[in-house]
């Protein structure tokens, strides 16, 4: 009970935490960031991205930052990869993430660095039409005087730390930048959260995190800002998962919510309560080989995993119901 208090106590910390911010942030851009909110690694994002509880290691910078303190394999070291391209390379993801164990005793503090980086290329500069020296095309169409790429960076550093046998506590701070022609923004936030161990008829873990919990920000090079509302997120998993002829079964279901209000995006209230809602499941053969499948925002899931030795091979299937389906590849390697 004192353990499922303390659950309750923080994620009204965290989310009165997320509230306190300027009245002048009314007027921010309403998705400001959504580039830095693609998720990393095969496994969580094969499992619905529902992730926050169960994740271990690097990618917990993104995740969860308490994760960074469940070190995989009782490694000191933990390197993490992901990298994934877009319609016919034109948008490009990777993610590479290094956590660090302090040290091989009870309550051990666990830091990690993290890069993110989303590029998109081939996009188009036109002439302006009102511009009187310069002619529409022979198809009538606007001359493209040249195709600009466009950057997002975001670099992330935090810790983990374990108190007691089950429970996790972890913090990032993040820098933003962006850039595209002559423009350049740059800006910065923090992330926390916590995993807790309970019991409830069979082991749980029950986590809350927030994304964001200041509310960031990016200040652009032509003087305009933007901001980055935070993003609260909780869930359940099976810590031990369901013995099963070979291997087990373990899942989690988790829900993430938006500061702000998106309910006019979606055409009913059920569709909008979907969106916020993820699944995942992981069925784990001899712990070598893995299948995966979840529910991220009404999208499908698929994946695969194998393990050799400290060495883990990640894929991810990534549906969606109006744009083209993802595959994301991660490497990780616990030294």
């Amino acid at each position: 009970m004192k353990i499922l208090n303390n659950v309750h106590t923080l994620f009204r910390v965290l989310w009165l935490g997320s509230l306190l911010v300027p009245a002048l942030l009314a007027a921010q851009s309403k998705y400001a960031g959504e580039s830095f909110s693609v998720g990393v690694g095969g496994r969580g994002l094969a499992m619905g991205s529902a992730f926050h509880t169960l994740v271990a290691g690097p990618e917990a910078l993104y995740w969860n930052p308490a994760g960074m303190a469940r070190t995989v394999d009782m490694q000191l070291n933990s390197i993490a990869f992901m990298h994934s391209e877009r319609f016919d390379g034109e948008v490009v993801y990777n993610f590479i993430g290094y956590t660090r164990r302090l040290s091989r005793e009870a309550g051990p503090m666990t830091v990690g660095v993290g890069l993110i980086h989303l590029g998109v290329g081939g996009i188009p500069v036109v002439t302006r039409l009102e511009d009187p020296d310069r002619e529409l095309g022979d198809d009538n169409r606007p001359v493209i005087d040249r195709y600009i790429s466009k950057n997002d960076f975001a670099i992330l550093a935090g810790f983990g730390r374990k108190f007691g046998k089950r429970n996790h506590f972890g913090a990032n701070v993040k820098i933003l930048h962006e850039r595209y022609l002559d423009v350049t923004a740059t800006g910065f936030g923090f992330d926390a959260g916590a995993v807790f161990g309970v019991r409830w008829f069979v082991p749980l873990l029950v986590s809350v995190s927030a994304r964001d919990i200041t509310t960031s920000f990016l200040a652009y090079s032509t003087g305009k800002r933007e901001y980055i509302k935070p993003w609260i997120s909780a869930g359940v998993a099976l810590d031990e998962g369901f013995r099963l002829p070979g291997g087990r079964l373990i899942a989690a279901v988790e829900v993430s919510v938006p500061v702000e209000r998106r309910r006019a995006n979606y055409g009913s209230t059920s569709a909008y309560m979907m969106s916020l809602l993820h699944l995942g499941a992981e069925y784990s053969l001899y712990e070598r080989m893995f299948l995966r499948t979840g529910l991220d925002e009404r999208n499908l899931t698929f994946g695969a995993g194998l393990k050799v030795r400290r060495l883990a091979v990640d894929y991810a299937w990534i549906g969606h119901r109006d744009l083209n389906q993802t595959h994301r590849v991660s490497l990780g390697y616990n030294f």
